[in-house]
This record gives C-alpha cells, sequence and structure tokens, in this order.
C-alpha cells in the first residue's frame, strides 16, 4: 500500500475534488493558502493515479507531489473504516462497502472501501443526488456523464432507470463496474466520451467542473429529451456562464440548487428544452 501525500493551493482545492470526482483523499492539513492532503493506493492502481492526479494539477496550473510512502496493509484497511461514515441524502443513504443498512427507510447505495471522500460526499454529488431523486422515475433512460465511482448512476439504477455510465478514464469505469455490482444494479459503465454518443436518453446527468463543461455543454441537449441535471458549478461567474450556455442552447431552468460548504459556494441545475 502507498501514501501519496500532496500540496496544493487552497484555492484550487475544491475545483480540483470535483475533477478528482469520487476518489478517496485524506486532509491532513487545510489554511487559507495551501492544502496539504493523502490519497492512499494498491501497488497496481498507483501510477494510475498518479497520472490522474497530475493530469488534473496541469489542467489547475498548481499542485505537487511532495511524499511517497509505503503504508501496512492492516492500517489502511483500519484508518478507512474509522473515518468512512454513511451520509444521508433522502431518499438514499450512502455507505462503506463493509456496512449492512438494516432500515427500510432509505435506499442504500454502497461504495467501495477508498472511493469515498473521506469527510463526507462533496456538495456537488449531495446536489446531484437530490435532484435525482426528484427527477429520475422508473423506466426511464438515463445517461451519467463523467461517472467517476458510479454513485449518480447507481442511484438511478436503485429507482429503477436503465443507466448508462461514461468516463474518459479507465480506472473510474473499472471503480463504475465494481461500485454497481457491490450495489446489485446494472449498468452498462463504458470509456467513452460524449462525442462518441449517438442516442438521446430522457435524463443526462453530468457533475463536471467547468473547463469541461466549456468543452461538452453544447453536446448535451442532443443528448436528452426531459431534464439535463447539472452541477460542479463553483460561485456566481461559474453560474453566470453556466446560465448563458443553457441559453444559447435554448435550454429552460427547471430548478437550481446551492449548497456551502467551509464558505465555497457551489451549485446544481436542472434544464429541460424549449419546445
Amino acid at each position: 500500500m502507498k501514501k501519496l501525500i500532496y500540496s496544493l493551493p487552497a484555492s484550487l482545492f475544491e475545483v480540483f475534488v470535483v475533477e478528482f470526482n469520487g476518489y478517496g483523499f485524506e486532509i491532513l492539513n487545510r489554511d487559507q493558502n495551501e492544502v496539504i492532503f493523502a490519497i492512499y493506493s494498491q501497488e497496481e492502481e498507483l501510477e494510475g493515479i498518479k497520472e490522474a492526479v497530475e493530469e488534473i494539477f496541469k489542467e489547475l496550473g498548481g499542485g505537487s507531489l511532495i511524499l511517497e510512502e509505503d503504508i501496512p496493509e492492516e492500517n489502511w484497511e483500519e484508518k478507512w473504516k474509522n473515518n468512512i461514515k454513511s451520509v444521508k441524502i433522502p431518499p438514499f443513504i450512502i455507505i462503506p462497502e463493509w456496512e449492512v443498512y438494516a432500515g427500510k427507510d432509505l435506499i442504500p447505495i454502497k461504495i467501495k472501501i477508498g472511493m469515498a471522500f473521506g469527510t463526507g460526499l462533496h456538495p456537488t454529488t449531495q446536489i446531484m443526488l437530490k435532484f435525482i431523486s426528484r427527477f429520475v422515475k422508473k423506466g426511464m433512460k438515463v445517461l451519467d456523464v463523467g461517472t467517476g465511482s458510479g454513485i449518480l448512476a447507481i442511484a438511478s439504477a436503485k429507482l429503477g432507470a436503465e443507466v448508462d455510465a461514461i468516463d474518459i478514464q479507465e480506472e473510474a469505469v473499472k471503480e463504475c463496474i465494481e461500485n454497481s455490482w457491490e450495489n446489485e444494479v446494472k449498468i452498462n459503465c463504458e470509456k467513452k466520451s460524449v462525442d462518441q454518443i449517438n442516442k438521446k436518453y430522457d435524463v443526462v446527468l453530468a457533475n463536471l467542473q467547468i473547463d469541461i463543461f466549456r468543452n461538452v455543454f453544447d453536446k448535451l441537449p442532443e443528448l436528452f429529451d426531459r431534464y439535463l441535471i447539472i452541477s460542479g458549478i463553483f460561485k456566481n461567474k461559474e453560474k453566470d456562464e453556466i446560465i448563458n450556455m443553457a441559453k444559447r442552447n435554448k435550454l429552460k431552468m427547471v430548478e437550481e440548487i446551492s449548497q456551502q460548504k467551509e464558505g465555497e459556494l457551489w451549485y446544481g441545475f436542472v434544464f429541460e428544452q424549449i419546445h
């Protein structure tokens, strides 16, 4: 087992979290200037994770690996079991893979050890799950763009939707497959870009960074009939930009949700076609 310790400017950290999309990390120290955090990795996954982080750092224009060290396997297991707690976003409850939900009121979603955020789910994920619970219905066809760990795809499938999930990172597709199996739902997880999708869905889900939306947003209206549900939108400047993208594509806003975490403001939206 390896422990990778990274340094990143504080102003870039929340955007990094969205881009990293579901992978586990531990915050070691955080102040107004810098965040020091750790990522734990099995040996066979190490190079893939390092490459993914470096690629995001390159896009953000900051961040560095400051230490790589070996840790005993048993410490890894205990660390995550102690730190990862269940998170309720009704009607869902997100639980680590070793837990069993004995209740009947919520829909459990299990996430593989190390793949859920160490301090609880990111606000953008919570926003997406709130929207999914209301706008995704049984029998709908759903596309999850940039699926990451597959949590949004799994939530949709648990509600009875037929789900395709895509990501451009091989590791994310692997986690989507494993987590869907763990949750006993059928999801078509594939390594694809938006440009490779040539059919329509009832609902498209996209929890992405604004830089990615700038590249793919104009393609999204071609892919859905009912709703486009998005998040990953940081503060008012990005909110204005995404609303302008929607207007340019003749989409109507159905609903907006905002959520704060440690002073950071995140937005999510539901759009529909203007008929």
